[in-house]
């Protein structure tokens, strides 16, 4: 079975072909991102679309069973009248705070209970009462609400407006256990929500088809948003194991048989089964934006990193770049150097930048994995897995043995896996090892020594960060 799968990311829209023996030909093409004041992150979903167009043109043609679509989640998309009526609020945009906190305080422990979690201020219900504030002739025409990369690229594929169960379930309007639309917050907020799809969304339109240069009516599949499609090609359907992902954001997650809720945690349905996910809003882009300031290209970084320790010189780095969801929500976070002094070298800032996001990754770890021992394996992917020295901090911050995958194009896999179970057909196996990193037990024992004054450290410096940026709505 041949498949294209379509990737809708922050940084790119990737497409690949997958058969039975696996990924073959990828290509991909940048996205612009847009930040129009702090805390505000937004994108054009038409430059989705022509970089969707893009790719897929690139790529050699041949026969295709099915186009499988996943990307990035908790977006909120306007569309009127066949047509999307501004940017994208992405889902890392804090600019809602004041109206998640009216919705928490007009819900109560009830809109937690039915969303499995308490949500934060990225989550769509408060977004789209952000709109209705403060750009209500948008909300006023909107017809129906998007809720991701992929929910855009399946309705331009097929004209159909629908969402994947997991990215519903990341939005603040979904109730993972009844398995629909939580109607007391959709019906409060006026919110016109996509139809929920399992898998199959519909067929290819026959313009579309022409446009793309392939055949009409090929089956397209919404496939589960990226942080399940990911999972689902890292780790394949059955293994237990926990895993990183590094992309521009990242999360620490692994599958299980049952959900259970638990403060910090999203829980996801995952077609049949549950990803427990515990995220970072920074993760590669934490580690550019100090890699521009450095004035260094990725892999000059990367040597300057491995130059470098930056906990031995007593240097930390907190990647709050957008506020940090866990172990306490602040909107107010912001990145952080600590401990910076004459002695510190520029290797120990970039070093210090890499075991930063590690150490967030460390305490995602315990939330998801609370049984874990250290030495056990943690299976890594992403574009930030490219990097051996990356991969490196993670084993000595964590504790332990990084497993770095295959196929850094998991999503892909994923997605393809999902149009394969929805066809009937066997989804494809885990990806294999690609290598290990053992942590060194002399720079473990020093992050290990500064782990609780790290963690506290957020505590500590909310007061600043409130003071420094505060981010309410404007």
């Amino acid at each position: 079975m041949r498949v294209l799968s379509i990737d809708v990311g922050t940084t790119s829209v990737k497409a690949g072909l997958i058969d039975d023996d696996g990924v073959g030909a990828v290509e991909e093409h940048p996205l612009s991102l847009s930040t129009p004041s702090t805390g505000r992150t937004e994108q054009d979903p038409e430059e989705w679309w022509t970089a969707t167009r893009r790719v897929v043109a690139r790529l050699p043609k041949g026969s295709i069973d099915a186009i499988a679509v996943t990307g990035q989640m908790q977006d909120l998309i306007a569309v009127s009248s066949g047509r999307v009526q501004r940017p994208a609020i992405l889902y890392s945009d804090q600019r809602a705070t004041h109206e998640h906190a009216t919705l928490t305080e007009e819900f109560g422990d009830a809109w937690a209970r039915a969303a499995l979690a308490p949500p934060d201020a990225t989550n769509v219900a408060a977004k789209w009462q952000w709109l209705r504030r403060h750009e209500s002739n948008v909300t006023d025409a909107t017809d129906v609400v998007l809720l991701g990369g992929a929910a855009v690229i399946v309705w331009k594929l097929t004209g159909r407006a629908t969402s994947d169960r997991t990215t519903a379930a990341t939005t603040g309007l979904y109730d993972p256990r009844a398995a629909d639309w939580w109607r007391p917050i959709v019906e409060h907020i006026g919110i016109p929500v996509p139809e929920l799809v399992d898998a199959l969304a519909g067929t290819l339109a026959a313009d579309v088809a022409g446009e793309l240069g392939l055949p009409a009516d090929i089956p397209v599949v919404h496939a589960p948003g990226d942080a399940v499609a990911t999972s689902m090609g890292v780790l394949g359907a059955d293994s237990r194991e926990p895993y990183a992902y590094l992309g521009t954001s990242g999360w620490v997650g692994r599958f299980v048989d049952v959900a259970s809720p638990r403060d910090g945690v999203i829980v996801l349905p995952a077609e049949g089964q549950w990803l427990e996910v515990a995220p970072i809003l920074n993760a590669g882009g934490a580690v550019d934006w100090v890699r521009d300031l450095l004035g260094c290209d990725i892999a000059s970084f990367d040597r300057l990193a491995a130059e470098g320790f930056g906990a031995g010189a007593g240097v930390v780095f907190l990647p709050h770049l957008d506020g940090v969801r866990l172990p306490t929500p602040d909107p107010n976070a912001s990145g952080t150097l600590l401990g910076v002094t004459r002695s510190a070298s520029r290797a120990d800032v970039a070093a210090a930048a890499y075991e930063g996001v590690a150490r967030t990754l460390a305490g995602l770890l315990r939330h998801v994995n609370p049984n874990g021992t250290p030495s056990s394996n943690l299976a890594v992917c992403g574009g930030g897995a490219r990097s051996d020295v990356w991969c490196q901090s993670i084993a000595d911050v964590t504790g332990h043995r990084v497993r770095r995958v295959a196929d850094e194009h998991a999503s892909l896999r994923g997605a393809a896996s999902s149009a394969r179970r929805a066809l009937g057909v066997s989804p494809l196996p885990a990806a294999g090892t690609m290598a290990g990193f053992d942590p060194r037990s002399d720079r473990h024992a020093i992050h290990r020594n500064i782990e609780d004054t790290v963690v506290g450290a957020d505590q500590v410096l909310a007061p600043l960060w409130a003071a420094l940026h505060p981010r309410h709505p404007r």
